[in-house]
């Protein structure tokens, strides 16, 4: 068993989970269910940290992180505007990116008429920052993929895990391409360096 230190045994870790993200990953009892669950669970377990869970929109999320009312947001990604005020822990799953658009399409990706959407504060749309066109912030993926639906836009940037979900049950021919890797973990506030360490700590054990 972990070993607890005074920091563990002091007030409960407070974790922010993406709303945008809990169709994989979501609090429910104190314990955290969903498709993403089992892998941050083993890590959370591992910590010898107690933990509170607040759902959160992505964009208030990480805004909370930044001023210090959180300690950790999860689960995501590197985003280089974070690292101001928050530490990027190790992996925990890795996935992708995916460019997902309709049959038809004949808007080319990197065209200069082009429109793509994604979710505001999702770390993705640095991918877009060398890309010509149209980029559109939305507040849930639920928007996006019916902006798609309805060829208000060309294309829609999301994660691999997250697009499976919402799409588990439609027979719906979207055509999905790969973009890049991801790496998705958890990121943890500059202000809790020994967290982040036994969470990083408990990743490897979880990992071995």
């Amino acid at each position: 068993p972990t070993a607890l230190s005074d920091s563990a045994l002091a007030s409960p870790v407070r974790v922010g989970v993406g709303l945008e993200f809990t169709s994989v990953i979501a609090p429910e009892g104190g314990r955290l269910r969903g498709e993403l669950a089992d892998a941050y669970n083993c890590v959370i377990d591992g910590s010898g940290y107690q933990f509170d869970y607040v759902v959160l929109p992505l964009a208030r999320l990480i805004h909370e992180l930044r001023v210090g009312n959180l300690d950790m947001g999860l689960p995501l990604v590197h985003e280089p505007s974070r690292d101001q005020f928050a530490t990027l822990g190790d992996a925990v799953i890795d996935s992708s990116y995916l460019r997902v658009s309709l049959p038809g399409n004949e808007v080319r990706p990197d065209g200069s008429g082009v429109r793509y959407v994604y979710v505001r504060g999702f770390a993705g749309k640095t991918i877009l920052k060398d890309l010509r066109g149209l980029t559109i912030p939305v507040s849930q993926w639920e928007q996006a993929i019916e902006m798609l639906r309805r060829q208000r836009t060309d294309y829609v940037l999301i994660t691999e895990k997250t697009f499976r979900a919402m799409t588990a049950n439609s027979d719906e021919p979207f055509v999905v391409e790969t973009v890049s890797d991801l790496e998705v973990a958890f990121y943890v506030n500059h202000s809790a360096p020994d967290l982040l360490n036994a969470l990083n700590e408990a990743n490897a054990r979880c990992k071995s």
